[in-house]
């Protein structure tokens, strides 16, 4: 700041405080003045704040880059974590309802009393692969949206992201049932 903008402005603040009705200024309150405009920063910056300045905005921008992307693997791999998962359970119930229908096809030829047995193993595996399409379902449409602008959509996305989850583990505990009811199905054949 330059003495004519220091003068200006030190002019313009006492007349401010004389229109408002003071006629005296004392010393201390002057001092105070004084020293919170030498302690201001400069409006002119030099050339080496602002290469400062530069910099660490770069380092900023840089360090937000690496965040964001960052953020982007993490939920990239969320998300093939997911099917992953929904895949495994699909195969696991569907594999175990296809080997009982062949199992059960074959024991129909064979011995066709024990066929009821084996009938209610296959219904836990069966809802199983159910459930497992129900989820992969829920998780498109949580998603779609994810993807709204809406604030109240976007809170029925996570929503449905949590239900989405627990179909999920309930795919997982249907095979464990299924598991289960087919072992004592087996050992009550013999």
């Amino acid at each position: 700041m330059s003495a004519q903008e220091f003068a200006n402005q030190l002019k313009t603040t006492i007349q401010d405080v004389k229109d408002n009705g003071t006629a005296a200024i004392y010393c201390d309150n002057l001092i105070a003045y004084l020293d919170e405009v030498a302690n201001s920063p400069s409006p002119n910056p030099s050339e080496l704040e602002l290469e400062r300045y530069r910099a660490d905005l770069q380092l900023h921008i840089e360090q937000s880059k690496n965040y964001h992307a960052s953020q982007l693997e993490m939920f990239k791999s969320v998300i093939a974590s997911g099917q992953n998962a929904m895949r495994a359970s699909f195969l696991m119930n569907g594999g175990a309802s296809v080997a009982l229908l062949a199992f059960i096809g074959h024991l129909s030829s064979t011995d066709p009393s024990k066929v009821s047995a084996f009938a209610a193993v296959i219904i836990p595996f069966v809802f199983g692969v159910l459930v497992m399409a129900m989820t992969s379902g829920f998780t498109y449409l949580s998603q779609w949206l994810y993807h709204s602008e809406n604030l109240n959509s976007q809170k029925w996305g996570f929503r449905l992201n949590i239900f989405s989850i627990v179909l999920g583990l309930s795919s997982y505990v249907l095979f464990l049932w299924g598991m289960y009811s087919a072992y004592h199905a087996f050992s009550d054949f013999v």
